[in-house]
C-alpha cells in the first residue's frame, strides 16, 4: 500500500519517512461561503486541498487538514461571518510555526478562497517563519503562477471553480440545481447567483479542470522543489 500524504492520517514512522525524504508541508485555506446555487459552501478549500493532495502524491511532502476559517463576510445564506482580522493573522501564523517546529523546512501556505486579506494574513505567516530562521514559506492562491496562462484561472464558483471542483470532488458539483434557477446563455451576478464570473453551465467541464490542476500541480511541486533546495544550500532551518 501506498503510504499517505495526508498529515492526520500518518502513523508516526511515516510521518519521519515523508519528512525524511522531502521535509515541504502544504497547507490549504479556504472558506465557508456560498459559491452559487451548484458548488459545495466548502469549495475553496475542498479545492486547495485536492489540488495540494496531486502536488504530494506526485512530488512528495505531507498535507496539512485544509483550514476553513478565515477572511469571510455573511453576505448570504451559508455564509460564515469569517474570524475577526487579527484572529486569522495569529492561527495562520501559529499554523506555520507548528509546522517549522514539526521539522518540516518549507510550507507552502496555498488559499482557495481568493481574496487578498486572505494572502495578506499568509504572507505575515510566510515572514514569520523565515524572521525566525525556523523555515522557509512560500504564500499563494492556486492560480499564481499561471496568471499570464489561457488555461489557468480564477474566479467565484464560475467555469474555472466548478471545473476545479469537478474534476476534484464531482459528487459536490450540481449543475442541475443551478440550471433551475438560469438559463445556459444568462450573464452571472454574485448577488443574485453567487457567480463572479463566466456561465459556468456554458464552458464548465472535468476536462477543463484537469487540464488547469495538472499545471497547477506542476507549477507548486516545482516550487516545492526550489524553495527546498535553496534552503539546503544555506545549511538548512536553524
Amino acid at each position: 500500500m501506498p503510504r499517505t500524504v495526508r498529515y492526520e492520517e500518518m502513523l508516526p514512522h511515516e510521518f519521519e519517512e515523508a519528512i525524511s525524504e522531502f521535509p515541504v508541508a502544504y497547507a490549504p485555506f479556504g472558506s465557508l461561503e456560498w459559491h452559487g446555487y451548484h458548488l459545495a459552501l466548502g469549495n475553496d478549500a475542498l479545492k486547495a486541498h485536492g489540488i495540494l493532495m496531486r502536488v504530494a502524491e506526485k512530488f512528495g511532502g505531507v498535507v496539512v487538514p485544509p483550514t476553513y476559517w478565515g477572511h469571510m463576510a455573511h453576505w448570504r445564506p451559508g455564509c460564515h461571518a469569517g474570524l475577526r482580522p487579527e484572529v486569522v493573522d495569529e492561527l495562520f501564523i501559529d499554523i506555520f510555526r507548528g509546522l517549522a517546529t514539526a521539522g518540516f523546512k518549507v510550507v507552502i501556505g496555498v488559499t482557495g478562497h481568493d481574496v487578498k486579506e486572505q494572502v495578506a494574513s499568509l504572507d505575515k505567516a510566510v515572514e514569520a517563519i523565515s524572521e525566525e530562521g525556523k523555515a522557509a514559506g512560500f504564500a499563494m492562491m492556486e492560480g499564481d503562477l499561471h496568471r499570464e496562462d489561457d488555461e489557468v484561472g480564477m474566479d467565484h464558483a464560475g467555469h474555472w471553480e466548478t471545473s476545479y471542483l469537478m474534476s476534484i470532488r464531482p459528487e459536490l458539483v450540481n449543475l442541475k440545481k443551478l440550471a433551475e434557477v438560469v438559463a445556459p446563455e444568462a450573464e452571472m451576478s454574485m448577488q443574485e447567483y453567487g457567480i463572479g464570473g463566466v456561465n459556468p453551465l456554458q464552458q464548465a467541464s472535468r476536462e477543463r479542470g484537469e487540464r488547469a490542476i495538472n499545471k497547477i500541480v506542476e507549477a507548486i511541486g516545482s516550487k516545492a522543489q526550489a524553495l527546498l533546495a535553496e534552503v539546503d544550500r544555506c545549511g538548512g532551518s536553524e
